[in-house]
């Protein structure tokens, strides 16, 4: 896992918030909400099972799920932590990955992340029929107390 004291591909363009808040927070949180857009502009939003590596968002869906064809259509998404007090919104372009060494690393990831606390099973992104996608943010906000007057940006 790669944590990140200052971004190496984010850098803060506005605001007073340190990174450090935001990359700890993402890597605690257990969801994140994504929203994408059908080919026709139909928003849809839902919560997602993901991994944040310090750059970059993972998250699996079914092939079938409204998410993996509005990103077919549309890749270009929003992910929010759903924190109106304090929160944490990526901006970025859904990219699937194929590439069997990133998926074992996000696999292992997922394993060390999501623990069934009754069985201690262990989830895994190895579904059948699932996709697994990656979002490189390129633009990261987020403001602290529901004061937007904090709002702090990060972009490449």
């Amino acid at each position: 896992m790669v944590a990140l004291s200052s971004p190496a591909i984010l850098k803060r363009r506005r605001g007073h918030i340190p990174w450090s808040n935001l990359d700890r927070r993402l890597h605690s949180m257990r969801e994140i909400w994504i929203v994408t857009s059908s080919e026709h502009g139909r928003p849809d939003a839902t919560p997602v099972w993901f991994w944040w590596d310090g750059e970059a968002v993972y998250f699996t869906c079914a092939s079938v799920a409204r998410k993996a064809s509005n990103i077919a259509a549309q890749p270009e998404v929003v992910l929010l932590n759903g924190d109106g007090t304090d929160p944490i919104i990526l901006k970025g372009r859904a990219e699937r990955v194929v590439d069997r060494g990133e998926l074992d690393r996000i696999d292992e990831a997922y394993r060390e992340k999501y623990v069934a606390p009754e069985s201690g099973e262990r989830a895994t992104i190895y579904v059948s029929d699932d996709h697994v996608y990656r979002i490189r943010p390129r633009l990261v906000s987020a403001w602290s107390y529901a004061t937007a007057s904090t709002r702090t940006d990060f972009e490449p």
